[in-house]
């Protein structure tokens, strides 16, 4: 039971909360995942979530920077938007744990906001 207790706090960090390397950490595995959803899915689970405008700051950067390979944009991407993706992990208020780990895989965590979005018109 100990053990459990111990991951629950564990994953129970905010972004904030975070050393500065998992921190980094954090930002890298969700710029990897944003830049999915950007170039296959759409961003629209993400957009709910945000009303300070940083999709728009992080998304003007990818479309500067178009003719990059994937890999430049996610190494520009942190460097360039990393205060964008921070802000935008706390609007999503997503806990990760001291390693800067989601709690919950981010496809999994898409799909169940997708889920929850009402269907229809």
């Amino acid at each position: 039971m100990k053990g459990w207790l111990s991951t629950m706090t564990e994953a129970a960090l905010t972004i904030d909360d975070l050393t500065p390397d998992a921190q980094r950490a954090a930002v890298s595995g969700f710029a990897k995942f944003y830049l999915n959803k950007y170039t296959h899915e759409g961003l629209d689970v993400l957009a709910q979530r945000n009303s300070s405008g940083h999709i728009a700051d992080i998304n003007q950067w990818l479309v500067d920077n178009v003719n990059f390979s994937s890999e430049e944009k996610l190494t520009g991407l942190i460097t360039s938007r990393y205060d964008n993706l921070v802000a935008l992990l706390k609007a999503l208020k997503t806990p990760f744990n001291n390693q800067g780990i989601p709690a919950e895989p981010w496809a999994d965590w898409f799909d169940q906001q997708l889920a929850r979005v009402v269907q229809g018109r």
